[in-house]
């Protein structure tokens, strides 16, 4: 019956959004963490995309971690959240985006079997206007022998 429901949120979602929208994933922290990041001061990319970075799971992607085949269902999420330094701990800091990854070969047969999603803050409904799901799958599509997918799950 979950499964049902969620089916339906997602074909409902993606009607009212657009044919290729990805509806965000409500509870994603409920789900399996994959891994986390950190990207500091020093990197090159530190204004666009410094911060903690957690990477999220639904059970089918999961299976498709330890296999790298994903299969239909599968759901994966980046958080990306700002950092603040206290006292020589670092600490999350408020969102700066979820992206999301489904897979459904059929509907997002274009992007590799994917759909992409970038969400802007909290937002559940505010999309960003970059990248868009195209640029997104031109890096993930580099990854073919991974199933599409740029993070490893750490055992």
């Amino acid at each position: 019956m979950k499964r049902a429901a969620l089916l339906l949120a997602v074909l409902v979602a993606g009607s009212v959004n657009g044919a290729d929208t990805v509806p965000y994933p409500d509870n994603f922290r409920n789900w399996s963490h994959v891994k986390s990041g950190v990207i500091g001061p020093q990197h090159k990319n530190f204004q666009m995309a410094g911060g903690i970075h957690h990477v999220y799971a639904n059970k089918e992607a999961m299976a498709g971690y330890r296999t790298r085949q994903f299969p239909e269902q599968s759901v994966i999420v980046f958080e990306w959240l700002e950092w603040g330094e206290k006292d020589g701990a670092f600490l999350e800091g408020p969102r700066r985006q979820v992206d999301v990854m489904v897979k459904d070969s059929q509907r997002y047969s274009s992007t590799g079997g994917w759909g992409f999603q970038r969400f802007v803050k909290d937002s559940k409904t505010e999309l960003a206007d970059a990248p868009t799901p195209q640029q997104c799958f031109a890096c993930h599509n580099q990854m073919k022998k991974d199933g599409l997918v740029l993070s490893q799950y750490r055992e």
